[in-house]
């Protein structure tokens, strides 16, 4: 199989996304039942601001989070590397993919924390994190290891994914389905699962042709 350039130094971005993966952790020991006083007060601004248009732009993000266009969506991006014949990459998108959601619920379900009152619609689940965001976060990153390659110019699609990602964030706390630092943290999650996918994956593949050589 052969391998890919996705980072310049992958060990460095797998030891960045094992400290994020880290305060992650802490945060879900740390996170407290109730809101905290910057969740509490974000989410009086979105109050503030809510429209009928706010509210139809946040329900697109919802629908692209979940459901069928979630899964086109994954489709599509597997079915172009599929057709690319590009195996490495396909295999570090979809573990990508599989676990963000599999660490997501597992946080939920150790967690438990309560969501917001005056939800915009029905979620399922406890709070924290955010999936929604998560999936925002691990699908926006690997968009751009996928389909860039490292360098200068690198930065403005890292920019775009942080910009698609930050809009999901968003979504979810103006529905009033997550507070702040569950939207936050659904991001990290996925950022982190992206980036140790990715960089080990390339680890890996880069030490095979060693192993051969020496046998």
């Amino acid at each position: 199989m052969p391998g890919e350039e996705f980072f310049a130094r992958p060990r460095r971005a797998v030891g960045w996304a094992s400290l994020l993966l880290a305060l992650v952790a802490l945060r879900a020991v740390l996170i407290p039942a109730g809101p905290l006083a910057r969740d509490t007060r974000w989410s009086e601004l979105m109050q503030d601001i809510e429209s009928s248009f706010l509210t139809h732009v946040a329900l697109v993000f919802n629908a692209l989070g979940h459901g069928v266009w979630r899964a086109l969506t994954i489709a599509g991006i597997g079915i172009v590397l599929l057709v690319a014949r590009r195996w490495a990459a396909l295999i570090a998108f979809a573990l990508t993919e599989a676990l963000t959601p599999l660490l997501v619920n597992l946080l939920k379900l150790a967690v438990g924390r309560e969501r917001p009152a005056g939800q915009l619609l029905e979620p399922h689940g406890s709070s924290f994190p955010s999936g929604h965001s998560a999936y925002a976060g691990a699908t926006a990153v690997a968009l751009v290891l996928l389909f860039s390659t490292p360098g200068p110019l690198r930065r403005w699609w890292f920019a775009a994914a942080a910009i698609a990602t930050a809009l999901m964030v968003w979504s979810r706390t103006y529905l009033q389905v997550h507070w702040l630092s569950d939207a936050v943290t659904g991001a990290a999650v996925g950022v982190a699962v992206t980036l140790v996918c990715f960089g080990v994956l390339q680890i890996v593949l880069a030490r095979a042709p060693d192993r051969v050589t020496t046998r």
